[in-house]
């Protein structure tokens, strides 16, 4: 099976303090996943920089997509502590996406993306549709990790696949429509959130007319986290 990719996005609302929230996503979600599971690879959080919403971001790297069907997985959902599952109901928005892995422009020696040394510090999204089928996707990805190679402050991008999604929370429509997402993601790393105005950077990260880049967001780092599979989940 090919590796899997988590992303998830939140806006904790009126309804829930962003202290509550933070310490839910800090010391009770994360660890619950990345402290005993080791197919969860990486974990991290970022904040939204371009006053939009939802303003978090959750990315995990995932050993197999099969993880997602996995027993040792799913019962964190189906099972729920009595404090996560109130505070979930109470969220304004809860986005969660899986993704099956497509192409990796490569590790960089500039940051170690989502481990807790030296993870990459800003992040830029673009969820894309694009016409044809996955191998048009893959040709508009090597174009693009061909383009980005020349830009300056760029670290890495990844492309993925949405394989399933759910939008949960007190601010998302009923009805089907709601749950539409865009089928491919690309996950641009780079040093600095100014390299999304650089010219070379938007021709480079869009290098076919016939995409259309659905959403566009910006996040900058709040915390990299330790996990079993990387062996440095500190003791208890």
């Amino acid at each position: 099976m090919p590796l899997g990719f988590l992303l998830v996005t939140a806006e904790p609302g009126a309804q829930v303090p962003l202290e509550e929230f933070q310490d839910w996503y800090n010391n009770e979600h994360v660890p619950l996943r990345l402290n005993h599971l080791p197919s969860f690879l990486t974990g991290a959080r970022f904040s939204a920089a371009d006053s939009l919403t939802p303003s978090w971001l959750a990315v995990y790297d995932i050993d197999d997509t099969a993880t997602f069907q996995d027993e040792s997985y799913t019962r964190l959902r189906a099972n729920r502590s009595p404090r996560e599952a109130n505070l979930v109901q109470r969220l304004e928005i809860l986005d969660r996406r899986t993704y099956e892995f497509v192409a990796d422009s490569g590790e960089s020696t500039l940051t170690s993306s989502y481990k807790p040394t030296n993870p990459t510090g800003c992040l830029i999204t673009h969820w894309i549709n694009i016409p044809g089928d996955d191998a048009a996707f893959q040709t508009w990805t090597e174009e693009a990790f061909h383009a980005l190679k020349g830009v300056e402050g760029w670290v890495r991008t990844r492309t993925y696949k949405c394989i399933d999604n759910l939008k949960t929370g007190l601010g998302v429509p009923k009805g089907p429509e709601a749950q539409t997402v865009p089928k491919y993601l690309a996950v641009h790393e780079v040093l600095s959130l100014d390299v999304a105005g650089m010219p070379a950077f938007m021709v480079a990260s869009n290098p076919r007319s016939t995409a259309n880049v659905e959403e566009n967001r910006m996040w900058t780092l709040y915390r990299a986290y330790p996990s079993v599979a990387q062996g440095n989940v500190p003791s208890t």
